[in-house]
């Protein structure tokens, strides 16, 4: 793998010694096993070791001819299925990676493997596909980089959980910071309930209104907690405001705004021809000059998802916002 890149002589070696002869035990309360010789892997908590793992798996994508996406031990490959010569291309490109996985003795963990149709519409096709001689279980949602995906593209319940695991955290945080100062306890908010609250927030943000009064609900609670006040007849909207917090839903069409900018100046990863399009018709008594072609939607998921919804939001901001 090293040569492949050409890492040649003194680094070669460097390399090879630093992954050779080494041993390790186990120490628990004082007492240690005796030492091993390990054979394989790289040393934990070390700054090469992320790299050198990254070299190693680099090299699983060849010959993939469906997309393929890798993050650390994490990998995804996916497909459009129109017809069964997809299916067997998909199932082709699992049997090059179990034999990758076998010349290379790295084992696949088989419950974790599943697969999921992602379409608003009945599927006719067989979608069974095969690992390591097992049939991989069809499920209706997955969880991947923490964000639950539904096979309808909806975000009800990656919403739900998100607020679940927000609440849970914001009721911790009240039973065990009663006397604590309002600026801890705006902190202790800000780092481990909103930030639930925003992870991954420009790709799921609800258009719906009862789930956009679930998720602000939330920040009603913090409020009065950072605030030390639950008096019923003051306006929530007063006291968040008195603490300069915006509303969430608005928040997050703001990091959309943002995050959409870096994609038009090409500041991401991602390719804006594939998704940014000229428009066919500028005004100049109305558009601005960065304006971009409006998606054509058929469905509501499809219309409120991020890039038709802030194409929509971006061609509406002034000339001095997109610039």
């Amino acid at each position: 793998k090293l040569n492949s890149l050409n890492i040649h002589n003194k680094t070669h070696n460097w390399i090879c010694n630093y992954l050779n002869n080494r041993k390790q035990c186990v120490v628990l309360n004082g007492c240690s096993s005796s030492y091993i010789t390990v054979y394989s892997g790289v040393p934990q908590g070390s700054v090469l070791g992320p790299l050198l793992f990254l070299i190693y798996i680099n090299d699983i994508v060849d010959g993939i001819q469906s997309s393929i996406k890798l993050f650390a031990d994490d990998c995804v490959v996916y497909r459009e299925i129109n017809s069964p010569s997809d299916v067997s291309i998909l199932q082709s490109d699992l049997d090059k990676i179990v034999n990758w996985c076998q010349r290379w003795q790295m084992n696949l963990n088989i419950r974790k493997c599943n697969h999921v149709h992602f379409s608003n519409k009945k599927f006719e096709l067989p979608t069974q596909y095969i690992v390591e001689n097992i049939t991989i279980k069809s499920v209706s949602e997955c969880k991947y980089l923490g964000v639950y995906f539904m096979q309808t593209l909806k975000w009800n319940t990656h919403i739900q959980q998100s607020i679940s695991k927000a609440s849970k955290m914001l009721y911790f945080i009240r039973r065990n910071f009663k006397s604590a100062s309002k600026d801890v306890k705006e902190t202790l908010y800000l780092l481990h309930v909103r930030s639930i609250l925003d992870y991954a927030s420009i790709i799921w943000d609800p258009y719906q209104a009862y789930l956009i009064e679930a998720i602000e609900k939330l920040q009603n609670q913090a409020a009065r907690f950072i605030s030390n006040n639950y008096n019923p007849f003051q306006s929530i909207t007063e006291i968040k405001s008195l603490l300069g917090s915006e509303p969430l839903n608005i928040r997050r069409k703001n990091l959309r705004h943002k995050f959409f900018h870096r994609i038009f100046y090409n500041q991401t990863g991602i390719d804006s021809r594939n998704y940014l399009l000229e428009p066919t018709y500028v005004s100049t008594r109305h558009d601005h000059s960065k304006k971009v072609r409006e998606y054509n939607t058929n469905t509501n998921s499809f219309s409120k998802s991020f890039f038709p919804q802030t194409v929509k939001d971006w061609n509406l901001l002034p000339e001095e916002c997109v610039s």
